[in-house]
């Protein structure tokens, strides 16, 4: 399919949405260097870790939507050296070993994990979450899609854990951004370094 370019993201930089791409389109998108902001891609199963190394020839991504799942044999380090990432969704299945990969992104503000429709698909588990939290020093925000379950293992583990603190000393505090019905369950229980939000997107 050919990409889409549904039109300006910001300060003159391209929004561009693709669907069903291989890795050569990925590739001559990144030839467009600094134009591209914000890129959807979407059900691409033929997603690789050497598909996304040309992301980092796009030095003012912003945002950037990988849907459809990624699976475990992907390693998304190359997005780590996106230094201008800033908000970075994963929908559909997004196993443990995903997200290890992205340990230490440097400027990740905002994460969003999860299937709004199938949200008993997430495949990632709060260990793994709190880690990559963890290793994300400008991480503030953290969305999630999964199940009752998952959500509330994630909360109980990031407020167990130390998340550091913000360089000008101040504790670090994350937004843990839920559906609805996941907020009226787990509001009550938020602290220790963990507010609860109501996913607005």
């Amino acid at each position: 399919m050919e990409p889409s370019w549904p039109g300006r993201y910001g300060n003159d930089g391209l929004s561009v949405s693709l669907q069903g791409v291989a890795a050569d389109t990925i590739s001559h998108l990144a030839d467009l260097g600094r134009t591209v902001k914000r890129l959807e891609i979407y059900d691409s199963p033929d997603l690789t870790t050497g598909s996304l190394e040309p992301l980092t020839r796009c030095p003012e991504l912003r945002r950037l939507t990988l849907s459809g799942g990624v699976p475990d044999t992907v390693s998304l380090e190359p997005l780590t050296r996106c230094r201008e990432l800033w908000v970075l969704t994963l929908s559909g299945g997004v196993p443990d070993a995903v997200l290890d990969s992205l340990s230490g992104c440097p400027w990740l503000w905002e994460l969003r994990l999860g299937d709004l429709q199938r949200p008993a698909e997430t495949a990632f588990t709060a260990a793994a979450v709190t880690r990559l939290v963890k290793s994300c020093r400008q991480l503030r925000e953290l969305g999630l899609h999964c199940t009752a379950d998952t959500g509330r293992a994630v909360l109980t583990a990031l407020k167990e854990a130390d998340l550091g603190r913000y360089s000008d000393g101040r504790p670090r505090t994350i937004c843990l951004s839920v559906p609805e019905e996941l907020y009226d369950q787990l509001k009550s229980q938020q602290g220790d370094g963990v507010r609860v939000c109501q996913w607005k997107y």
